[in-house]
């Protein structure tokens, strides 16, 4: 198996995985009445939808130039990375001020048990594909691959960190700090939007650079050779 067909069923695996957690992810979030659980669903949905484009564009750079775009479609991959991480920042932002205005207006509360179970499974989901991800990308260097590994690894310290949150208030239910149950869900929510937003924003950044650079470093350095021995 070559190394595109290797990405594009990695890609493909993924796909369907985070679909699954992210059903899974609004879902609980409903029941338990968590809106972090939903953001943490609404980003592995987004995550998904970014991903199938992804396997798209690989396709595409897999094959050969055309007549159209002589270089080959290399161009592509820096301006889906930008609309991946330009969509997460949007939603992290948008997340961001709905903790903001849950804390102002007195928390929430959470069906516990629901979010403790959501969280042990998904978290161990997140994981295990980052762990099988990174290390097939070991060998095939794909920066489609490195980017989903990178966000599985983010979902699960996500999700980890909303365990130890919910664990942590169900312990506190009965005690003289129960009181303060409403509002670990979006101070949670907060934590983790402030946590994630600098990477999306790096990955931004780099990638717009990319895309303005128009051509890769390397073969604008080839043309520039192959022209200066022309003037030569």
């Amino acid at each position: 198996m070559s190394a595109a067909q290797s990405e594009q069923k990695l890609l493909s695996r993924s796909i369907a995985v985070t679909l699954g957690v992210g059903a899974t992810g609004i879902v609980f979030g409903i029941l338990s009445g968590s809106q972090s659980i939903i953001f943490d669903g609404l980003f592995s949905a987004v995550d998904a939808s970014m991903t199938a484009l992804a396997l798209v564009v690989a396709r595409l750079i897999a094959r050969e130039a055309s007549p159209r775009f002589q270089m080959g479609f290399w161009h592509i991959e820096p301006m889906v990375l930008a609309l991946n991480a330009g969509l997460i920042t949007l939603l992290t932002v948008y997340a961001l001020v709905n903790a903001v205005t849950a804390i102002l207006s007195g928390g929430r509360e959470l069906a516990f048990d629901w979010a403790i179970v959501y969280a042990i499974v998904v978290a161990a989901t997140c994981f295990v594909m980052f762990v099988t991800t990174r290390r097939a990308n070991r060998q095939i260097g794909s920066d489609f691959l490195a980017l989903d590994a990178k966000g599985w690894a983010m979902s699960g310290l996500i999700t980890s960190a909303l365990l130890v949150a919910f664990v942590g208030a169900w312990l506190m239910q009965g005690t003289r700090f129960g009181h303060l149950t409403p509002y670990v869900d979006p101070v949670v929510l907060a934590v983790l939007v402030l946590a994630i937003l600098p990477v999306p924003l790096g990955i931004f950044r780099k990638s717009l650079s990319e895309i303005f650079l128009i051509a890769p470093r390397d073969l604008d350095d080839d043309v520039r050779r192959i022209a200066q021995r022309i003037v030569e």
